[in-house]
């Protein structure tokens, strides 16, 4: 484990160069991230040995795994080496800046840095270690920190010297795209001008729960489309986080195996709509047992549909009967949902609402704005939101929690995907939105055996329109019993009814609305 500063606890670039270089551009420190997140480097004993402002050097030793059959390296190791050190030298100067991929990210302030092309003359057989030397001039390096500073995209090129000792065996240049990563996101829904860095986000996030799904379907839930919607990059994916963060598995299992019997419970109970606000590759749509007449209304970004609609197509996945499905684009930062499903949910119908695997990378503030627009729609009284919350504790005091929930977080921060919001209260958050609170299941009640507190931080919930009373609970809602097939024997009851004197695995529905009666 190492120090990283928090980069932005200071305005940008203020974070001075005698302090960067000692925790976020360490040569120690790149070299370990690099090699976490690129075994290849590792592999080959890769490793950055100097970083100064504006400049980076690295060593490629003359090894079996580095080298070809005339035992000189090859050439694919040059442009490796060449990446990533024409990547930290633009990275230097970046001030405090955590670069996605590479450093722990904890907010939404980070570097999004990408190699676009690369050029390379070999001058002669690289014969002994090689090293990579990468220096941005003085005049560039200003103009770089004015367009990052301005959120404008940087688009630079960097020259490289390879040698063997003091005998240079090669020359490249490479260039790279830098842009704070705040700034790719789309406003709007023009499709043309989304990025396609921000569109890869997007569709990656959608990939990698689906590749999740496929690695835990048989357990807790069954998702015979999971492994084909996910696609190799999402079952790659999958593969790569539940390694880093082996708990990742088990909580998707869990969530999906308590959505699921929300849903169905509210079909049961002979609601129709379903609003699924962020669908990504969900199945729900095709895998659950569901009434005619039932309708989803799949809400997601236009690129995300798009891409959604092309894989069912070339899965020939048709809607099950009876089932109907509309999709609505959204960007839900800047459209309110309410607002943008006029006309299209009925007002007089009750409507379960679902926002799954969202909210933890937004601000609360952003959280709060979204909740106001997801309101209005549960006007009606048997309407419902299902909605998935981590404890806020684990978020800002994740070195003080126990070693698990530490690097779980850590890994999380690793991969690029750190949570962001959190609330230790959902019941009083809940109604600080206007909203009812009926259940809080923490997924550590489908895990028993498990023994391991990540699993406690992370809870499912269902609300309604607030104020509620008890003799107002909607018909449409049944409290969750854990039991059937899990992971582990037996699994406990591990929620806030039970707290609360929950019994036979029902959570108490008097004591979740104590003080709202």
């Amino acid at each position: 484990m190492f120090r990283m500063d928090p980069a932005n606890d200071a305005p940008l670039f203020h974070v001075g160069w005698e302090q960067d270089k000692l925790f976020r551009m360490s040569p120690d420190v790149v070299t370990s991230l690099l090699r976490e997140q690129v075994p290849v480097l590792d592999f080959v004993d890769w490793r950055v040995t100097s970083i100064e402002f504006g400049q980076a050097s690295s060593t490629m030793p003359l090894n079996p795994q580095s080298t070809n059959q005339h035992f000189t390296h090859q050439a694919a190791m040059f442009v490796l080496s060449a990446d990533y050190t024409g990547g930290t030298a633009l990275a230097s100067l970046l001030g405090g800046w955590p670069v996605v991929g590479v450093h722990p990210v904890t907010s939404p302030e980070s570097v999004s840095l990408w190699l676009l092309k690369t050029e390379l003359k070999y001058l002669r057989p690289s014969v002994g270690d090689l090293t990579v030397t990468a220096v941005i001039d003085a005049d560039k390096r200003r103009r770089v920190q004015q367009r990052f500073l301005a959120g404008k995209p940087v688009i630079e090129t960097i020259t490289m010297e390879f040698r063997n000792g003091e005998t240079v065996v090669a020359e490249a240049s490479a260039t790279y795209f830098a842009r704070q990563s705040t700034a790719l996101r789309a406003e709007g829904l023009d499709a043309e001008r989304v990025n396609s860095l921000y569109e890869l986000k997007l569709t990656s996030s959608a990939e990698l729960i689906a590749g999740v799904r496929a690695r835990e379907t048989g357990g807790l839930f069954e998702d015979p489309y999971a492994r084909a919607m996910a696609g190799q990059h999402g079952v790659a994916l999958a593969t790569r986080f539940c390694q880093r963060s082996p708990q990742l598995g088990g909580m998707v299992a869990a969530r999906t195996r308590h959505l699921d019997t929300v849903v169905e419970n509210f079909v049961e109970a002979g609601g129709r709509h379903i609003v699924n606000v962020g669908v990504g590759w969900d199945m729900r749509a095709f895998r659950l047992p569901l009434p005619e007449g039932t309708t989803f209304y799949e809400l997601d970004f236009p690129t995300t549909l798009r891409e959604r609609r092309q894989r069912l197509d070339e899965q020939g996945v048709a809607n099950p009967p009876g089932v109907e499905r509309i999709e609505t684009p959204i960007d839900v930062r800047t459209m309110p949902l309410a607002k943008t499903l006029e006309g299209i949910v009925p007002s007089d119908k009750p409507l379960l609402v679902i926002w799954e695997g969202m909210n933890m990378y937004f601000q609360e503030d952003e959280v709060r704005d979204i909740l106001a627009g997801i309101r209005p729609l549960l006007a009606h009284p048997e309407s419902l939101l299902w909605l998935d919350l981590v404890e806020r504790d684990a978020i800002v005091n994740a070195d003080q929690q126990p070693p698990s929930v530490r690097e779980f977080m850590r890994g999380m921060q690793i991969l690029g995907e750190p949570f962001t919001f959190g609330t230790d209260h959902p019941q009083r958050f809940l109604l600080d939105n206007g909203l009812s609170w009926l259940e809080s299941v923490s997924s550590e009640a489908y895990f028993q055996d498990a023994g391991d507190p990540v699993y406690s931080i992370y809870r499912f919930c269902v609300a309604a329109s607030a104020p509620l009373h008890h003799r107002d609970v909607p018909q449409t809602f049944r409290p969750t019993r854990v039991d059937g097939p899990a992971r582990n024997p037996a699994p406990h009851v591990g929620f806030e009814g039970a707290r609360n004197g929950a019994k036979n695995g029902f959570t108490a529905i008097d004591s979740a609305l104590a003080g709202q009666s």
